[in-house]
């Protein structure tokens, strides 16, 4: 999901104290990302729902790997996690777990200079050109967030449809990626450079820098997509990738919830009045991070038409279809495929626990 730069106290990670009050005992930290991702947890505090379940909400808004490592510490108890962080949930003796998946985002996106290897792509091309483009290409994209997931899956993607010999790969820590091809995939020339940069980075820095293609989110794509003279896009999770959608996710710290599961048992309940609220108020919702953010993030600053914000019912809708699952196996296979595959060790199902956010979809839903 898209993340914003915070200022002054929040640059870092801020604890932000809320007005919602709640019984002794019930107070729980959340990890809250600056973005619509973990807009729902905004709205919750802002709205009141916390209030109403008896919740005390304590707001910590940072960036995807500092959350990441206070939920693993107990430091915060629930948080927004973003796919560049999200192989935390799968090591051998995690004390997270998935609990919520958020939104089906189509925000990241591959975007091509125009005179570059991608020229002749449009975003009606196939996978198989795209693959034929990226060989020997320079690709530039934030490896803390989630581009990095989005390119682990446009790589598995392309190489289903290339043939052996003729797949694409790249290089991260001197480590040949993405894991499972035979020696004789590794061709040299059809290596593809991925430099790691900052998305807040990219904008200015693709004004010099030789790079082919770039994997953004809003803003900075929305910035290259309007430089049309130079940049445009190319592929899409909803034109190329479909049934590869990783969402983000909600966490919970397993150690705190043996002892507070009646606590995290409301808190999920007001967690989805919040993706209820923001799935028909988008906007209210950009208030509401504005608000709780004490104005470090602008409520016009955030691009809110690139994802599906789900509703309880449309959770429900995805838990009995099974997509539910299948979108935590391509978090898991996303994971495989990059930096940190080596420390993939729980398997989806155990890496996850959506019976909180079940009931507490139903109970929402009067069901």
């Amino acid at each position: 999901m898209k993340k914003f730069s915070l200022f002054g106290a929040l640059a870092a990670v801020a604890v932000l104290g809320v007005t919602s009050c709640g019984s002794s005992g019930s107070t729980v930290k959340v990890g809250l990302h600056a973005n619509l991702g973990a807009g729902a947890g905004y709205s919750a505090i802002n709205q009141g729902f916390m209030k109403d379940e008896g919740i005390t909400a304590e707001a910590v808004v940072g960036d995807g790997s500092s959350l990441a490592t206070q939920v693993i510490a107990n430091q915060i108890q629930v948080s927004f996690m973003g796919g560049g962080v999200a192989w935390n949930y799968f090591t051998e003796n995690s004390d997270i777990k998935i609990v919520a998946l958020d939104n089906l985002t189509d925000d990241d996106r591959l975007i091509a200079r125009k005179t570059g290897k991608g020229a002749s792509l449009t975003i009606n091309s196939s996978l198989e050109d795209i693959g034929e483009a990226l060989k020997g290409s320079t690709v530039a994209l934030d490896q803390t967030a989630t581009p990095a997931t989005f390119w682990t899956s446009l790589v598995t993607e392309v190489n289903k449809v290339l043939e052996p010999g003729d797949k694409i790969w790249y290089k991260q820590d001197d480590a040949k990626l993405p894991e499972g091809l035979t020696d004789a995939d590794y061709v040299a020339a059809n290596e593809v450079k991925v430099e790691n940069v900052k998305n807040t980075n990219i904008s200015t820095s693709a004004q010099t820098a030789k790079w082919d293609f770039v994997i953004a989110f809003a803003p900075v794509a929305t910035q290259l997509e309007k430089d049309t003279a130079n940049w445009k896009t190319v592929c899409k999770t909803s034109t190329h990738m479909a049934d590869s959608y990783a969402p983000s996710t909600w966490a919970v710290n397993t150690t705190w919830l043996k002892d507070n599961e009646e606590t995290f048992k409301k808190f999920m309940v007001a967690l989805v009045k919040g993706m209820n609220y923001r799935n028909q108020h988008v906007a209210e919702t950009c208030k509401d991070i504005e608000a709780v953010t004490a104005g470090q993030v602008a409520a016009d600053s955030l691009t809110t038409d690139i994802a599906v914000w789900l509703s309880a019912e449309q959770q429900l809708e995805l838990d009995s279809s099974g997509k539910m699952m299948k979108y935590v196996e391509n978090i898991r296979n996303g994971q495989l495929a990059g930096a940190n595959a080596d420390k993939i060790v729980k398997s989806a199902k155990d890496a996850c626990d959506f019976s909180y956010l079940i009931e507490a979809c139903k109970t929402v839903l009067g069901k």
